[in-house]
């Protein structure tokens, strides 16, 4: 009984402080849902980022396979290199 008698004398401050809460029902709603897009903004970066790094290491990698090719045949290269010298050095002062 109490709080209809209060709506009865005070309707106008009942219905402000109503509006008031609906309204801050309202802003906490839509920063919730900012607060969620923003998450969403930022793994969406993070999965970036991800791709970006992951992309960076296989071609790094295809590099240094192609160098470790290169390693390779410059190796074979010298131990051909220094198997003519050593045919040279042995024509020259013998074995």
């Amino acid at each position: 009984m109490v709080w209809k008698e209060y709506w009865k004398k005070n309707k106008p401050l009942c219905i402000v402080i109503i509006l008031l809460a609906a309204m801050v029902l309202y802003q906490q709603f839509l920063i919730t849902d900012l607060q969620e897009r923003m998450m969403n903004i930022e793994a969406q970066q993070y999965d970036d980022q991800l791709n970006d790094i992951r992309w960076e290491a296989e071609t790094a990698l295809s590099q240094n396979e192609e160098q470790q090719k290169d390693i390779i045949q410059l190796q074979g290269h010298t131990t051909k290199q220094e198997w003519r010298l050593m045919e040279m050095e042995w024509d020259t002062y013998g074995k």
